[in-house]
């Protein structure tokens, strides 16, 4: 079973939804993520303030900043996924403000659902909810008899 699979399976768990991220993907554990909402077509992930995620001056590192909104676009499209697997296939990231005040929060809605591609709006915001990153991701669905 792939983890879209397990994912729909398990979006009223989410203590065990991130149990298996955290066993089964380094950098989210990394980052400290947790997901704190999952329903069909929508996620919301959040990451505490960390020195480890962090560039000089002490502000979120851009890098960490759109892994995280990988992360939530990616678990939005497991939501709605009914193939195999899927794999990021576009990512547009527009950073509007540093952000320093934690725990953050990410957010992704489903734009459009496609048979092969599912397109998805997403938002990063800090603690005071000031928005901090804007995107929009296209996710690749795979199936069975994908190459």
């Amino acid at each position: 079973m792939g983890k879209p699979q397990i994912v729909r399976e398990l979006m009223e768990n989410l203590d065990k939804v991130n149990e298996i991220f955290g066993e089964l993907e380094p950098i989210f554990k990394f980052l400290r993520l947790k997901v704190v909402n999952l329903e069909e077509g929508h996620a919301v992930m959040e990451m505490p303030y960390h020195r480890d995620a962090t560039r000089t001056g002490d502000i979120l590192h851009g890098g960490a900043i759109m892994t995280v909104m990988d992360y939530t676009g990616g678990l939005t499209v497991m939501t709605v996924n009914d193939g195999n697997d899927q794999v990021t296939q576009e990512l547009k990231i527009n950073f509007l403000e540093p952000m320093r005040e934690g725990p953050f929060r990410s957010e992704g809605r489903i734009v459009r659902k496609g048979r092969t591609a599912v397109v998805v709006d997403l938002e990063f915001r800090d603690a005071t909810g000031k928005l901090g990153a804007k995107g929009l991701g296209t996710w690749y669905i795979l199936r069975k008899n994908s190459k």
